[in-house]
């Protein structure tokens, strides 16, 4: 069984649409990055070193929520 260059191109496409289908649908899933900070959050009593963590994504949901997400 031999595989062209036709074959090889249609599964190069189909894996690039498969991304871009990924993409969108975890776009609609995950909520937008709204402000990344260094600055360590408090919640209540507590607290999250940022030595632990590289960076907090702070996310705004669309019901006003807002959340802070360490990155590492």
């Amino acid at each position: 069984m031999a595989i062209g260059l036709a074959d090889i191109h249609a599964a190069l496409q189909n894996g690039v649409t498969a991304l871009n289908n990924l993409a969108t649908k975890l776009g609609q899933i995950f909520p937008q990055t709204t402000a990344t900070s260094t600055t360590a959050p408090v919640a209540g009593a507590i607290t999250f070193p940022s030595s632990q963590a590289a960076t907090f994504i702070t996310v705004t949901t669309s019901t006003g929520g807002v959340y802070q997400v360490p990155g590492y």
